[in-house]
Parts: structure tokens; sequence; C-alpha cells
């Protein structure tokens, strides 16, 4: 079929993972009652989060920074991180796995794979579950996180910005992501999240400095700074980009779209039209030319023996 043509949609949202959500219900619910959305200004109740802000200020300040100090070191540590984070942390471990259910592992790889997703610096891996199932289940809708019908650069990273209480996280992690708040793992991970970032940061520079001989500060720019400046923004383009530019093979209730660019920069995720429809599938491209490298890491550790239950079969005609 031409990637012109639009496919009605099957059941992609009929479930998510085991957690007991229902995202139909949860629209059924939330589409009797559609409230103007609010204006940027009323989006900040409480105020700006700035150590969030900050954070993120910091960590692109300091990524402009590292192209003053340059080591062939430096460069690497960031090219093997981005991988680790952005591809095994966030679109394998956070999305794929945890979010969707899309196959399962042992639990030793669960916990390296969510380790791997809170070095990227995206927030603990039930907070971006939580996140993301509410995004699913209200997709460019009043009450999705980050629609760009909100506006584009709200969609990107303005959304992060509002300050919320632990109170607020903890109740959202409870209602989106039950599964991963009773289990005393990804609690864990959740509360440790800050200290495990920082730290990883901390032993990046010590290594450099002691171990590889005065690189510390080039190994901490390039492979903790720059690099999670690099995984933010593929991350964050899925959110924007892919519900405004790009192709549709599947018709859905939302704006989401397939996208080269966006694919090549997030290993895999550039194809959320595909993926808005078919949420379980652990393989986002659906056509021959839709590169995905997150399901190809996924399809080894199958070959292997270390992923099962495998969602990966495609729907009819693709």
């Amino acid at each position: 079929m031409s990637s012109g043509i639009l496919e009605k949609a099957g059941d992609g949202l009929d479930e998510i993972n085991d957690s007991g959500i229902n995202l139909n219900k949860v629209n059924e619910d939330t589409n009797q009652e559609k409230p103007d959305r609010q204006k940027l200004t009323n989006r900040f109740p409480r105020g700006i989060n700035w150590a969030v802000t900050g954070w993120l200020a910091a960590m692109h300040v300091l990524g402009v920074l590292a192209f003053f100090y340059f080591s062939w070191q430096g460069l690497a540590t960031l090219l093997v991180l981005h991988f680790v984070t952005a591809c095994l942390g966030v679109t394998l471990g956070y999305h794929r796995l945890l979010t969707h259910g899309s196959f399962k592992v042992p639990r030793v790889l669960e916990f390296f794979f969510s380790l791997c997703g809170i070095i990227s610096g995206e927030g603990s891996p039930a907070f971006w579950v939580a996140t993301h199932r509410k995004h699913h289940a209200l997709s460019d809708q009043e009450g999705d996180p980050h629609s760009p019908l909100d506006g584009f650069w709200w969609s990107h990273f303005i959304w992060l910005q509002p300050w919320k209480s632990n109170e607020e996280i903890d109740a959202m992690i409870k209602r989106w992501a039950p599964d991963m708040w009773k289990d005393p793992m990804q609690r864990f991970l959740h509360h440790s999240y800050a200290y495990i970032l920082i730290g990883f940061g901390a032993a990046m520079y010590l290594f450099g400095e002691y171990v590889l001989g005065g690189l510390g500060l080039s190994l901490f720019l390039w492979g903790f700074c720059l690099r999670q400046v690099v995984v933010y923004h593929g991350t964050w383009f899925v959110n924007s980009a892919t519900h405004v530019w790009g192709y549709r093979n599947y018709e859905t209730r939302d704006q989401s779209r397939n996208n080269w660019w966006v694919a090549l920069l997030s290993y895999g995720e550039g194809w959320h039209n595909n993926h808005h429809a078919h949420q379980r599938l652990a393989r986002h491209g659906h056509r021959s030319w839709e590169l995905d490298i997150t399901y190809a890491v996924i399809w080894t550790l199958k070959k292997l023996g270390l992923a099962t239950a495998v969602q990966d079969k495609l729907p009819a005609g693709k």
C-alpha cells in the first residue's frame, strides 16, 4: 500500500501492558468534556520549576562549552553513551519495554535498561512511563502533556517547566503507571533518580581526570552534558515534530506523523504514526524503508533468548 493511503488503525489502544489501564475507557471518560485549551500563561499555575529549568539551561550552556575542550576520548564517549542512553535506555527500555510491554526481558536486564534511561537525564522510569501513557490516552486532546496543538515549543520542551509537587508527581504515577509504583525496584529508582544521575556525572569526571589523565572536564562536557542535550532534542522532536511534519500510514484520532529525520535521531521513534496506530508493537518501522534501529536490538535480544513475548507481527498487508 502506498504511504499516501491511510489505513484505519486497529486495536492499538486496547492495551498498553499488564498495568490494567484501559485507554479506550479513559478516552471515553475524557471526551465527555472538552474544555478550551489553556493559554500558555495559565499553564504555570504555581510558577516555574526552577530546578528543571536550571538543569536544562546548564546542560545546554555546558554543551556549547564542550567545543572548547575537545578530545577524541570525549567525542567517543558521547557517541557510545548516546546509543546506551537514547537507544537502550529511552527508546528500548523506557518506551517499548516499560511503557508498552512490547516484549519481556529478565529482571536484571530491566534494571540495566532502567539505569541506561536514568543517565539520559529524562526523568525516572516511573515518571517517564506515566507521562507517556497519559500522552497516548489523551493524544492531541486537552490534557495531553505535550501536544503541539498547544504550541510547537510547548510540546518540544516548555511542558517540562511548570512546577509540580512531589505529591502531584506521585499521584500521576499511581494513576497512569500503577505497575511501576507497585514495583519496589522501580520505586527505588524513582526516588534515587537524581542521586544516580549526578553520581554518574561525577564518576565520568573522575574517570577522565585520574584514569585517562587530565581529561576529566572534556569527558564530562562531551559525554555527560552535550550528550544529554543531543538525546534530549532527539526525544523532544518525537513529541513535537512528529505531530506536525511527515506522512501517515494509518488513520488515527491524533496528529501523529512518520518523520524520517526524527527516526534517524531517535533510533526509530520517528515512525510515530505507525506507533500511535499499533502501540504495543516492538517494531515501529512498518515499511521496508522505515529503518528502526531499536527494533534491530530487540530482534537481536530475541534471537539470543534474552527477549521473549516480542510483539512484532506487523498488521496485515505490511
